[in-house]
């Protein structure tokens, strides 16, 4: 995702969230409190549904016409996540229904909650707009063809991003590649231990050279491995995989700066010298 999308989805997610609470303030003089059901869900497990639920909807929004088709799936992710049905969510939200004051105090966490993250978010996303793109040389070719920057979290939707680079007549045996990016780790929970897996992988016929590393704080990663130079190699892919240690959909990983640098043999020490902004993990 790139940073608009981000801020869109955050600002439908705040938008829709507000017009909720506007609609049940003008409930709330008829709404009273009562004995929660034991069959309806706690407040505490309505907001964190509610919150999935509102976010599923915001990245819905944002998918191109052809793939409105997910839409189902964002929905019934948040079901399976918080480990209830259809059937027990849409009943818990009836009865919440019928006592608006109730609701409302739902809604009314869930802004503050929102609006906090998008504060942290909004600051993070500034610092990577600001980010000035690196300038290819002759003997050096960014390869990547994904958005520079992007948005992970522990949605089964969100949480990996993968690319590819077939062979092609401008590969020479010898070259150097290197994956460049940055990683900001962004929760409103500073205790959750967050992580992500990065590799970078050179195939060849029936065998594979990996360069991986975990990142596990913000900062600099650069993977690079060299082309072998007798073999022909088919393809080069990998992944950057994003995890926490609780499922919080409150954490998230922004990368930025992402790149996928080609170098030729010939001037490849002079090349790399300048372009990397990190040591280096070497296969």
């Amino acid at each position: 995702m790139t940073v608009p999308v981000i801020r869109r989805i955050l600002t439908t997610l705040m938008r829709k969230i507000d017009s909720v609470i506007l609609g049940l303030l003008l409930l709330t003089l008829s709404g009273c409190r009562l004995k929660r059901p034991d069959d309806v869900l706690s407040p505490k497990k309505m907001e964190q549904i509610l919150y999935d639920y509102h976010l599923a909807q915001a990245v819905s929004l944002q998918l191109p016409r052809e793939e409105k088709y997910i839409t189902d799936a964002y929905i019934s992710w948040v079901y399976d996540k918080n480990g209830i049905t259809k059937e027990e969510f849409d009943h818990s939200l009836i009865w919440y229904t019928r006592y608006p004051k109730e609701l409302a105090r739902i809604y009314k966490r869930l802004s503050n909650r929102i609006d906090d993250e998008y504060k942290s978010v909004s600051k993070s996303l500034a610092q990577i707009e600001k980010k000035s793109v690196a300038i290819q040389s002759g003997d050096s070719v960014n390869l990547w063809y994904l958005d520079r920057t992007a948005l992970l979290n522990t949605s089964v939707f969100m949480n990996k991003l993968t690319y590819r680079v077939n062979k092609d007549t401008t590969f020479h045996k010898g070259d150097t590649i290197c994956l460049n990016l940055y990683g900001t780790f962004v929760s409103i929970d500073s205790g959750v231990p967050q992580y992500s897996y990065i590799s970078l992988s050179a195939y060849y016929g029936d065998s594979v050279s990996t360069a991986d590393t975990i990142l596990d704080t913000n900062g600099q990663v650069c993977l690079r491995l060299t082309l072998d130079s007798k073999s022909d190699f088919s393809s080069i892919s990998g992944s950057i995989n994003y995890m926490d240690s609780t499922d919080n959909r409150g954490s998230m990983l922004v990368l930025s700066d992402m790149e996928l640098m080609r170098y030729h043999r010939i001037g490849v020490a002079d090349t790399l010298k300048k372009d990397l902004k990190a040591s280096p993990a070497e296969l």
